[in-house]
């Protein structure tokens, strides 16, 4: 699988089924090569004029339960 591909997927918290965002970018261990974590980015609020801009999401690949068709269901986010 594509890391574009992965991209495309909605993340939703299992327990709760609240949408988390979209994969933004990889955590890869220099050693290995192997994906240690996905970075999601919180969702775009509409018109937010806060201008804060909260720190993105780190899921370990250990909280990954099922890579679907159309979405990705993470565990212990809630």
């Amino acid at each position: 699988m594509r890391f574009s591909d992965i991209q495309r997927k909605e993340i939703i918290a299992a327990s709760s089924g609240r949408f988390l965002g979209y994969v933004e970018d990889a955590v890869v261990q220099k050693d290995t090569g192997y994906v240690e974590a996905f970075v999601v980015a919180e969702p775009k609020k509409f018109m937010s004029f806060s201008g804060a801009q909260k720190d993105a999401l780190k899921i370990p690949i250990e909280d990954i339960i099922v890579v679907g068709k159309d979405v990705i269901l993470v565990k212990g986010l809630d």
